[in-house]
């Protein structure tokens, strides 16, 4: 359960820094499925690893 935390956390920081980009810079960012897709897979990998050390 504490890489599932600690990998929502990390996808949420993630947004939040995009949504302040998309704020500065008053555009839209468009995300497409095949670069999101392995993106919240390797932050939950990343996740993972962590709890093991």
């Amino acid at each position: 359960m504490e890489t599932f935390g600690r990998g929502c956390l990390w996808l949420i920081l993630g947004a939040i820094g995009l949504l302040v980009l998309a704020f500065i810079t008053q555009s839209t960012i468009n995300i497409p499925w095949f670069i999101f897709i392995p993106i919240v897979i390797l932050v939950f990998w990343m996740a993972s690893k962590k709890r093991k050390k």
